[in-house]
Order: structure tokens, then C-alpha cells, then sequence
């Protein structure tokens, strides 16, 4: 039985004879105490208000957000330990599809109907593995510590103790998944290659992550032939068209990034798959599906705790380039009376503000066909609602706002004439790696955006090389590699040497934080001989840090 675990457990069914029937086997198998819930909303409520162990969601919800996703909700907002057990409950004819998704997989299934004790042969092995063994004359601590150490971002810790068991017991799934998780974590992507590859014959995950890597590293037609092949052999792995989609979007073929992205969410139509089907058709200037996906995310997103109002501020977007005006402000009024919060939202009031200067210019350009006596009444209107629209686009720049949030207030701007402020949010956006919508403003406009953002980034640079003399090591290096995702080809190398440069500076001082950044430089050097191969200062690179490296082991 459980009762050693002391378990806390959920139950999540919409039937509540289900429910009922579940929190009575949970209880007879010692689970210590078992709440019950009949949807995602009231789940994500009890998850986030206590500590629970074991949770068992039934896949067919009966609202808006199924068992998957509200797997997924749990896992991104961590609103549980990792060492806790999630059982997904289904109907044998769903089975097929439901074990089919490999990301945010439950770490067991059983299928309806069940009895108590096979319940208890899908609990005690997932269980004993997670959480230790704790019966009489044996007890262990199982994988808890590393779990743990993961949770609490020691990752440096999970890898050593992985090591340490992967010793004593040989190579295992989840552990040699944890270490992998670890690594991508840290950044390390060279040494996460060099592990992915041991395993990718044995594991589609680490084959996954093969192509995962090349991505960060930038070896994308590497990654789309490692993920093709992968798709094609393993059509049920439903993650690797994500990962394939991304790279995709890497090589410029949005439209087959869509494909890919939409046959995936035919199989399992998560919220993060959705939203990048979303952004996809937007930059392929899709706006039918974009207004599709976009209206979807939000939906299913609804019970989120922290939720991300770029998906409402898209939708709005769409709607607005569909000539949907209705649509998007019905939808915004909708937005604004639910989620009160988005009032200060920057993305969706620019949105609004977006859809209302649509408006304007709609009704005037209708007014020009219309009788005087008509057209002099209907102009005191627009003359209202120009001045709410002032008022409106005036409140933006008050409002605080991430750089992603930077283009929607770029095209709230534009819309309403202000071309210099559209460009300033414009080159801010592009300067911290977020794109425009297609399409956007003049030739000349963009190619004042286009100087703007090379000043912003160039800023950028001198603040990084600023905080290196600060010592403030960790966020220029942080800084330098996110620079690189986006600043012009002529800049990158630079950026990239200095990266190695000043890991290597730092080593050979002795300084202690030198191996926590080693990561960052394997990663840039490796960046360097891929894309980079003749430029001049790789091979005095390469040799510096060769002498940096530890031995590697046998």
C-alpha cells in the first residue's frame, strides 16, 4: 500500500461518480488525504493554493481545456514538484492518441475501466522510482534528491548525482533525461550534444534533442534533416514537427513551419503548439489563421495563471488585418470586462487603439458618399471618437511594456501618423530579436527603422562590454548570446570572440565563476567554426581555449 508516502492527491474528472469512484480507490490504496475537482479552472485553483504529490486528470474534460492541457499548464507554471506523480486517465479508444504526445508526458496511464489494485501496479513502480522506497527493512531515497536539485536549479548538482547513479545502476530514461534537461538548462549545448548523441539510437527524445541542439548551435539544414527523418519514423513523436517547425522558421520557410505546426496540432492542439502556429501564419501574413490560432490560444489559455496578452492583442491584430472590426472590438470589450488587468496591458491597449483608428478611417471614408445633413451628424461622431483615440494612443507610452510588446505599440502608432514614435518602438523591438508584422510601413520608413535598430544594438554591445569592466560577468555574457540570435552577420563573429575571449581571460585569472561560463564559451566557439570558419581570429581562439578545457574523460 501508500500509506508511508503520506501522498496528497487530486482527482480531476468532470463526471462525478468518477470522481467519486477515484478519490475512494486513492484513499483505499493509503493515500493520506484526496481532493477532487470537476474541471481545469477549479485544478489550477487547488494547485496553486496547496502541495500535492499525486494527480490523476481524466483527458476528456468536458470544457475548453482537456487533460493534456492542463498538463501542460502544470508543467510550464511548475505547480508541481517535479518528483510528483501525474497519471492521465482515458478511455481505451483514446489511448492511441493521447500516448501519442511525448512532451509533458504523465508518468503513467490507466485505462477506463480500472479497479483499485490496478491502479496500485501503475502507482507503486512510478512511485517507488520517484519518490524512494520506504517499506519496512528497505528504504531508499529513490530519484527525490535529484528531482529536487533540479527544481531548485542546482544543475550542476543534478548532473554529478545523475553521474554518480548512472555508475551504480547503468543508463536509465529518466535520468539520462534529467541530465540532458540539466545541461540545456546551464546552456551548455556542446557537451548537451555530445550526451543527446550517446543515446539517440536507444531514445527518440535524445534524437530530439540532437536536432534541439543543432538549432541553438545554428546548424539548421543539420537540424531539419535530423528532424525530417525523425518525423517520418516516429509520426506519433508529436514534439519533433514543434522543434522542426522552429527550424524552419530558422531557414525562412514559414509556410512549411504551418504545416508542420498545424498537423501537429490535429494530434494534440496544446497551448504552446497553438500559439506558435499563431506567430507563424502572422509572419507568413496568414491573417485567417492567424485570427484561427490565435483565437484558440486564448481560449484554452483562459485559466492560466500568468497569462501572456500578446495572444489577445494578436487575435486583435488578425481581426483587424481580416477587416473584422466588429469582430475585434467585440472581442476587446469582451478582453476588458473577463480580464481587467489587460486595461494596463501595453500590447492590447495598443491593439485597441489599433482597431479604433480602423474604425475612424472606415466611417470616414464611408461619410464622403453620404447626404450633407447625414454626413455633418455622423462627423461629430468620428470627431468623438478621434479624440478618444488621442487620448488612448497619448496613455501608451505610460504604460510599461516588454520589448515583444514593442511592435504592437510600433503599429499603434503608425496607424495613427506618428511615423517617429513607430519607428523608435520598431528598432526597440528588433533590437531585442522580436519581429515586426510583415509588411509594415514604407521603404523608407523601414529603413529608418533599420538604422535605429543598429544604434539600439550597438548601445547594447557597449552596455554589455560596461558591465564586463563592472564585473558583472553573468549578464554581459548573458547578454553577448542573446545579441548574437539577431544583430547584423557583420557583428556577429565579433560578438561571438568576445564571448570565448572573456571566459578564457577569466580562467586564466583564476577566477572561481570561470567554469560557470565555460558553457556560454563552447557554445560561441562552436557557433565560430560552424558559421564562421575563416575569420581571423578563430584559430588563436581555438588555441586559448584548448589549453582552458579540462582533459576529456575517458
Amino acid at each position: 500500500m501508500l500509506d508511508e508516502y503520506c501522498l496528497n492527491g487530486l482527482v480531476v474528472d468532470d463526471m462525478a461518480a468518477m470522481r467519486s469512484m477515484m478519490k475512494s480507490q486513492l484513499l483505499s490504496l493509503g493515500v493520506a488525504r484526496v481532493a477532487e475537482v470537476p474541471n481545469a479552472a477549479l485544478a489550477i485553483d487547488k494547485l496553486r493554493g496547496d502541495k500535492f504529490d499525486l494527480l490523476l486528470v481524466d483527458y476528456y474534460l468536458g470544457d475548453a481545456t482537456d487533460g493534456q492541457q492542463l498538463l501542460e499548464l502544470v508543467r510550464n507554471e511548475q505547480l508541481v514538484a517535479s518528483s510528483a506523480v501525474i497519471v492521465m486517465v482515458t478511455a481505451e479508444k483514446a489511448y492511441g492518441q493521447v500516448a501519442k504526445v511525448a512532451e509533458h508526458a504523465p508518468d503513467a496511464y490507466v485505462i477506463k475501466p480500472f479497479t483499485a489494485e490496478t491502479l496500485l501496479r501503475h502507482l507503486r513502480p512510478v512511485i517507488e522510482r520517484k519518490m524512494g522506497i520506504r517499506q519496512l527493512h528497505k528504504k531508499t531515497p529513490g530519484l527525490k534528491p535529484i528531482y529536487d536539485q533540479f527544481d531548485a536549479g542546482r544543475y550542476d548538482a543534478v548532473i554529478a548525482l545523475v553521474d554518480a547513479y548512472t555508475q551504480r545502476e547503468g543508463v536509465r530514461a529518466d535520468t539520462a533525461r534529467l541530465k540532458a534537461d540539466a545541461l540545456m538548462k546551464k546552456g551548455d549545448y556542446v557537451r548537451a550534444l555530445e550526451h543527446y548523441l550517446e543515446l539517440h539510437e536507444t531514445y527518440a527524445w535524445a534524437a530530439l534533442g540532437v536536432a534541439r541542439v543543432r538549432l541553438q548551435l545554428r546548424q539548421t539544414d543539420a537540424a531539419i534533416a535530423e528532424l525530417e527523418r525523425l518525423v517520418a519514423e516516429s509520426p506519433q513523436y508529436v514534439h519533433a514537427a514543434d522543434v522542426l517547425a522552429e527550424a524552419y522558421v530558422q531557414a525562412n520557410h514559414t509556410d512549411r513551419a504551418l504545416a508542420a505546426l498545424e498537423a501537429a496540432c490535429a494530434r494534440s492542439p496544446t497551448v504552446n503548439r497553438m500559439r506558435a502556429a499563431a506567430q507563424v501564419a502572422e509572419q507568413a501574413g496568414d491573417d485567417a489563421r492567424l485570427v484561427q490560432w490565435a483565437g484558440k490560444v486564448v481560449d484554452a489559455n483562459k485559466f492560466a495563471m500568468v497569462q501572456d496578452y500578446t495572444d489577445h492583442a494578436r487575435l486583435v491584430r488578425g481581426l483587424v488585418n481580416a477587416g473584422q472590426l466588429d469582430k475585434a472590438v467585440s472581442s476587446l470589450a469582451r478582453f476588458e470586462n473577463e480580464i481587467p488587468q489587460v486595461r494596463q496591458s501595453a500590447s492590447v491597449q495598443a491593439a485597441k487603439a489599433r482597431t479604433l483608428a480602423a474604425q475612424i478611417d472606415h466611417e470616414t471614408h464611408a461619410l464622403q458618399d453620404m447626404p450633407a445633413s447625414i454626413r455633418d451628424r455622423r462627423m461629430a461622431h468620428v470627431k468623438e471618437r478621434q479624440a478618444r483615440l488621442d487620448e488612448l494612443v497619448g496613455g501608451l507610452e505610460h504604460l510599461e511594456h516588454r520589448p515583444e510588446e514593442a511592435a504592437f505599440l510600433s503599429e499603434a502608432y503608425m496607424a495613427t501618423g506618428r511615423e517617429e514614435q513607430a519607428a523608435r518602438s520598431a528598432a526597440h523591438a528588433l533590437a531585442h530579436g522580436c519581429p515586426l508584422p510583415p509588411g509594415m510601413g514604407s521603404e523608407a520608413w523601414r529603413q529608418q527603422v533599420a538604422t535605429q535598430t543598429a544604434e539600439k544594438t550597438r548601445a547594447r554591445i557597449k552596455e554589455g562590454l560596461d558591465l564586463l569592466r563592472a564585473g558583472q560577468t553573468r549578464e554581459a555574457l548573458s547578454l553577448f548570446m542573446h545579441l548574437v540570435e539577431h544583430t547584423p552577420a557583420d557583428l556577429t563573429p565579433q560578438l561571438l570572440a568576445n564571448v570565448v575571449s572573456t571566459v578564457v581571460i577569466l580562467r586564466q585569472k583564476g577566477e572561481a565563476s570561470a567554469s560557470e561560463f565555460m558553457p556560454f564559451a563552447r557554445t560561441a566557439l562552436e557557433r565560430l567554426k560552424h558559421e564562421y570558419p575563416d575569420y581571423e581570429r578563430l584559430p588563436g581562439l581555438l588555441q586559448a581555449f584548448a589549453h582552458q578545457e579540462p582533459p576529456p574523460r575517458p
